[in-house]
């Protein structure tokens, strides 16, 4: 994996601000419950608003994706969203959408968040209700996708992918774009919570639903529609990706998990990410500085290569594999995706350490910082980062407009703007 240096900072910190939620959805990786209090241990808010100037200290700019459970059923939801835009964070909703009313929504947009992001997994509304275990919350979805987007927010939807739903990529794009989304994340399940219990989509399913999601980007360029979750994209897009291709893998990234994502539990407690449920500390007992910077399972992920053929691969810094499916598999961090089907070609050899970092004192002309400004926040972080990595292994100081214009992300465009949930 890549070195500490090139990520020195999360970009992305998600936040279950709670265990409760009004559906009981049958892949939730936090198995959360219906219950109508919030645990003993749930930050309160007070504690929250520490949390989110921890955040902000040590990754200014950050996104902070705030989702539980379902962060609606917080009655602080709008002051911590304030909280967080006030010390320049990017905070952005997750939601399953069924509590979300336009004004809702519009205190939400008032209080600076970014985005919302609705998660809805079927264009059938009887396969979703099924899967989120309650009648209605299909139609329930959709209302508040829409809401959102009179309200004037940024809407994202977020479809976790199964082996019964991966046949709907094009219908659930339709979706996206009948409800005003500008965004479609397509989640792979990782079997954890009480995801383990689902069937997951087969190794050959997650290449050919891989293609498919690149060729619907293709077909939908006005639709920002990305793969999550799916650290073998960079793989698949360069090997079978077809034209193009070689752009698109240049802007996906091996996992992120404590590389440049972290997870914040209700409690406090901090995870490398979501699906991976190794606590690294309590943010009742430490920072997030320190666990950031010292944790053991952290410095293992930025600094080793993983085992078994993902360490010997010829992608195996541009993927790598996912961390999570390799910990379930195998009980090791740093084990071997078992989800990919790459094998080595004879003769290839494996993929190059990366030779260059980001610059942390790397210059931007004035154009090219106010079209960084125009990205949309959950992405600006990333394509910031991207650009002065590549910036840097050109053996640039300076990044002009022109070599953001050529370089950045092919569905990114200043002035545009979305939402994402990581």
């Amino acid at each position: 994996m890549s070195g500490l240096s090139e990520q020195a900072v999360p970009t992305v910190v998600s936040w279950n601000l709670t265990r409760r939620c009004n559906l009981a959805c049958r892949h939730c990786y936090l198995d959360a419950t219906q219950r109508k209090c919030p645990s003993p241990a749930e930050l309160t808010t007070v504690e929250s608003c520490r949390v989110i100037e921890q955040v902000a200290a040590l990754a200014p700019g950050a996104m902070l994706v705030m989702s539980g459970g379902e962060p609606l059923l917080r009655g602080d939801l709008p002051r911590l969203v304030a909280h967080a835009a006030a010390r320049r964070l990017t905070p952005v909703v997750g939601t399953n959408g069924t509590l979300l009313t336009e004004r809702r929504a519009r205190t939400l947009q008032d209080a600076g968040a970014g985005g919302v992001g609705v998660s809805v997994d079927s264009a059938a509304a009887a396969f979703h209700d099924r899967l989120r275990g309650a009648r209605g919350a299909w139609r329930g979805a959709l209302r508040g996708a829409l809401a959102a987007q009179r309200a004037g927010m940024a809407v994202s939807l977020q479809a976790t992918l199964f082996e019964q739903n991966c046949g709907e990529l094009a219908a659930l794009a339709d979706l996206a774009e009948s409800v005003g989304a500008m965004a479609l994340n397509f989640f792979f399940l990782v079997c954890t919570g009480r995801g383990a219990k689902q069937t997951d989509l087969t190794p050959r399913q997650y290449d050919e639903t891989l293609v498919r999601i690149l060729q619907l980007q293709r077909e939908r360029p006005r639709l920002l529609i990305r793969a999550r979750c799916a650290p073998y994209v960079r793989r698949v897009l360069a090997l079978r990706g077809g034209d193009g291709a070689a752009r698109f893998a240049a802007w996906s990234s091996a996992c992120l998990a404590g590389r440049s994502y972290l997870r914040i539990t209700p409690e406090g407690q901090v995870t490398p990410c979501p699906y991976i449920p190794e606590v690294l500390g309590a943010l009742t007992q430490a920072t997030l500085r320190e666990i950031w910077e010292h944790h053991p399972a952290l410095q293992r992920l930025r600094s080793e290569l993983p085992a078994g053929k993902c360490g010997s691969c010829d992608f195996r810094y541009g993927c790598g594999g996912c961390r999570a499916r390799a910990l379930a598999a195998h009980g090791d961090l740093m084990g071997e995706d078992p989800n990919c089907i790459h094998v080595r070609p004879a003769g290839a050899l494996p993929e190059p350490a990366p030779q260059a970092s980001p610059d942390p004192d790397m210059a931007w002309e004035p154009a090219a910082q106010a079209l960084l400004q125009r990205i949309p926040g959950f992405v600006r972080m990333h394509v910031k980062a991207r650009l002065e990595l590549r910036a840097a292994r050109e053996g640039r100081n300076l990044i002009t407009a022109d070599f953001m214009r050529a370089h950045r992300p092919p569905s990114v465009s200043p002035g545009r703007d979305a939402a994402d949930t990581t």
